[in-house]
């Protein structure tokens, strides 16, 4: 009988966390794209070896979140380690990073936003799926949102510089928001990396060889008071956003929180509301996929109708304005609401789009003093419980079934159609940060309002189907040859002129001259067969004609410029004449 030796087994694939060494680089746009194919993205199918395209990708990931992590330094946002606090790294000690402001910055805000993470997803990333195509860098991570905070806030700030990739504030003193960032992914701790990872970066890691199994996971690999995702956002509320050495104890906490995140979120806070949801001031959710009896508790109930609002995917609508569900029995609930004296006192400003003179400042510092806080924090949270009970006993919505938890939007345009990439869905964050404005008008007695719910339009019946053989399919390839160009023009103009992407522009540049060519002949087969639309026919005549006349520019003399002769009775140009031999 035969038997293999450990030492005779093959290696488990090594890739480096290196972009330039994998193929890619990032463009002027913060997108990854492969350096021989620019207008390329990321493409995970690299070998026929699953191990070898799963190392692969990690490699890649970790170049990724050190790319996310830099720009989100650059607005100021720096790791906060639990449950050590600090913001230094521990050294061979577990610890999970989170995302945050300095503390003597933190602690002067007036207002804290708070992200709930995937517990899927890497630190500052919200879907990798929309990071390593055309959102890049920026779109599919916090880095626009945090963005979008800072342009709310000042009018002196040239947004146009701001987004741009890499681009960063210059006072990280002034300028920076207190946007903290919940790690509920990467729980695992690795003593022989140093560092914390998700489940999926666990079986990345490098084994003994091909053969053998991941490394398995003991108790010292989870993190102390951050063992699963429900402890770590208990351990953020109770030691940093209660913490007043990091977070003023009158400042208004907003919380977004996205997919498995927002369901740990929920789930927590229905076991104790009076414990982890007494600072939240307004929440948003993403695609939580929790409906109404899952919940039991009756203040978080009430909270979610008055302070919260969700966004999910919705295939009839691609507008984060459209309201497509609200839950049972909400009118009569706002309608009490509005006959109380909070309510009263709030009319004039819930439900409204803050207006350029109610624009809200989230750079603002709290200058109260600390006794003065404290009194303040104290009365805000008896006047927001003090709603919350009203609410509660206006309605039946301790005992009335409903899958929907508080008043519910469609998402913005999500061409996956996934979870995970609603927030990164055009609009969506605009609307989260429209709402939380909306509640920061009036935080002590705010209600949500009685919105519009959208109804899709009913199909035309007179619609026909085309032939299989219809020459539509003409103008069909003719869009989306169209569609390529554009892409691989846009992809040229964004990719840097540097010595080590040369070799890839000249072939980019190839390809387009290749594809203009192809579309000129489908363009001139398309309009002869009568597929196109009256308005696309005459855009494709145009192009053709300043196409020939371009390129028969200095080819031709114009003839009837030239002296006159009377011939016939009129005066013509002698060159005709003689043209004709008379």
């Amino acid at each position: 009988m035969y038997r293999l030796k450990e030492g005779n087994l093959p290696e488990d694939p090594t890739a480096p966390a290196d972009l330039k060494q994998l193929g890619y680089f990032v463009n002027k746009e913060g997108q990854f794209r492969m350096i021989e194919y620019p207008d390329k993205n990321f493409e995970y199918r690299y070998s026929n070896q699953d191990r070898l395209n799963e190392i692969r990708r990690e490699a890649f990931q970790i170049c990724q979140r050190e790319e996310v992590l830099k720009r989100a330094s650059a607005l100021g946002l720096e790791k906060l380690y639990l449950p050590q606090l600090t913001y230094t790294k521990p050294v061979n000690e577990a610890s999970v990073p989170i995302l945050a402001p300095p503390a003597e910055v933190l602690k002067q805000r007036k207002r804290i936003i708070v992200l709930v993470q995937d517990a899927l997803q890497d630190l500052g990333i919200l879907a990798y799926r929309d990071l390593q195509r055309a959102a890049g860098v920026n779109g599919g991570s916090i880095i626009n949102f945090v963005k979008q905070i800072v342009e709310r806030s000042s009018d002196t700030i040239d947004s146009s510089a701001l987004f741009q990739d890499g681009a960063g504030i210059t006072d990280k003193d002034k300028e920076t928001p207190a946007f903290i960032v919940m790690n509920c992914g990467q729980l695992l701790y690795s003593y022989k990396l140093d560092k914390a990872m998700t489940s999926r970066s666990w079986v990345s890691m490098p084994r003994k060889s091909a053969c053998h199994e991941p490394a398995v996971i003991t108790a010292m690999n989870h993190i102390p008071g951050n063992y699963d995702e429900k402890e770590h956002i208990a351990f953020v509320i109770e030691n940093v956003i209660k913490n007043k050495d990091l977070v003023a104890e009158d400042a208004e906490v907003y919380v977004v929180a996205i997919q498995y995140g927002a369901a740990h979120l929920l789930e927590l806070l229905d076991q104790d509301f009076e414990r982890y949801g007494s600072r939240i001031t307004a929440l948003a959710l993403a695609a939580s996929r929790v409906s109404s009896f899952q919940l039991q508790n009756p203040q978080l109930k009430a909270f979610l109708h008055q302070r919260a609002r969700e966004w999910v995917v919705e295939d009839n609508s691609d507008n984060p304005r459209d309201c497509i569900a609200m839950p049972a029995h909400y009118a009569k609930e706002v309608a009490a609401f509005s006959q109380s004296s909070s309510g009263k006192k709030a009319a004039s400003s819930a439900g409204n789009k803050p207006t350029a003179t109610q624009a809200i400042n989230w750079l603002e510092t709290t200058t109260a003093p600390n006794l003065i806080s404290a009194v303040v924090s104290k009365v805000l949270d008896k006047l927001h419980h003090l709603n919350l009970a009203n609410s509660t006993h206006s309605t039946d919505i301790n005992t009335t079934y409903d899958d929907t938890i508080c008043p519910t939007f469609a998402d913005g345009t999500n061409p996956y159609n996934a979870d995970e990439c609603v927030f990164t869905s055009p609009g969506v964050q605009p609307a989260i940060l429209d709402f939380f404005e909306e509640v920061a008008q009036n935080p002590g007695s705010f209600h949500n309002p009685v919105f519009p719910t959208f109804t899709p339009s009913e199909p035309s019946n007179n619609y026909i189907a085309p032939l299989e053989e219809s020459p539509l399919e003409d103008a069909n390839t003719l869009h989306e040859k169209k569609d390529e160009l554009a892409v691989m023009k846009a992809a040229l103009h964004d990719t840097p002129d540097t010595p080590e992407l040369t070799a890839g522009r000249q072939k980019l540049e190839k390809r387009i001259k290749k594809l203009e060519d192809e579309l000129d002949a489908l363009a001139k087969k398309a309009l002869s067969t009568g597929s196109l639309g009256a308005g696309e026919a005459m855009d494709v005549r145009a192009e053709m004609k300043k196409e020939a006349e371009n390129r028969d520019a200095g080819k031709w003399k114009r003839v009837g410029d030239g002296p006159k002769v009377m011939f016939a009775g009129s005066m013509v140009d002698r060159e005709l004449v003689e043209a004709v031999g008379m």
